[in-house]
């Protein structure tokens, strides 16, 4: 079982550090695996809004934006294919520093020149925060992001990703209200019950269902769903919040 602490102190947030919290759950039988940051290391990367797009002059793969910070513009040669106006995405100012590893030495943005443009900063993809192994493109932000804002506050990326060993008779610790409920006990503090929204229903359609193991499955439930967007993507929020529950390795 793989959570994000971050998701699990929406439910239950005791007054214990992340290692500290680590140290209780083993105590208590939940023995912790492993631990690891859901993202790089860096700072001086903030949201940023491309405000304009224009061939480069010497290379047919690269784009000359403008890309703003909330207080003044700068221009950045970019190379990404999904680079458009109106884009907001992580932007790496001038001085901006990116650590790979702890044993490494952080990568620092500097102003340089590409094809024989100058440069000031650059645009990240979702690979280069270390959210992923490889990408093809710029991180595109959601549109309400707020542009300034330091990205690691914008995406929540003070977070850790912990591994649970679990034993087989605990399988109620392997989903986060279950484990919510386990950490309230153990910090002494009641679980926030989180506000889910009931959908009105708006679909009469029923379809037959037969329970022929009564003992085994006395309740089914089911809803018919219709006019599903299956080309529709899940929001970044979302995809952060499972990514952090299961694409962490040791």
């Amino acid at each position: 079982m793989i959570f994000s602490e971050q998701w699990l102190r929406e439910w239950v947030s005791p007054e214990l550090e992340t290692q500290q919290l680590i140290d209780e759950l083993t105590m208590a039988g939940l023995e912790v695996d492993g631990s690891m940051p859901v993202a790089r290391q860096c700072s001086g990367i903030v949201v940023g809004l491309v405000e304009s797009v224009e061939p480069h002059p010497d290379a047919d793969k690269l784009s000359l934006c403008s890309v703003s910070d909330g207080e003044e513009s700068f221009q950045v040669v970019c190379g990404a294919p999904n680079v458009r106006v109106g884009l907001k995405a992580p932007f790496a100012k001038l001085g901006a520093k990116i650590i790979e590893s702890s044993d490494a030495k952080p990568f620092k943005i500097k102003k340089a020149k590409i094809r024989g443009v100058e440069s000031n900063g650059m645009l990240c993809s979702s690979e280069e925060l270390g959210l992923e192994e490889s990408s093809d493109g710029l991180l595109e932000l959601h549109e309400n992001a707020i542009v300034g804002e330091d990205i690691r506050s914008s995406l929540k990326l003070d977070d850790t990703s912990i591994e649970l060993d679990l034993t087989p008779n605990r399988g109620d610790c392997l989903g986060m209200i279950g484990l919510a409920r386990e950490v309230g006990v153990i910090a002494r503090q009641d679980v926030v019950p989180l506000d889910f929204p009931v959908p009105i229903e708006s679909i009469s359609d029923q379809f037959e269902i037969r329970i022929t193991a009564k003992d085994a499955c006395p309740r089914y439930l089911g809803r018919i769903i219709r006019n599903l967007n299956l080309s529709s993507e899940s929001p970044l929020w979302m995809k952060e919040k499972l990514r952090r529950c299961w694409a962490a390795k040791y």
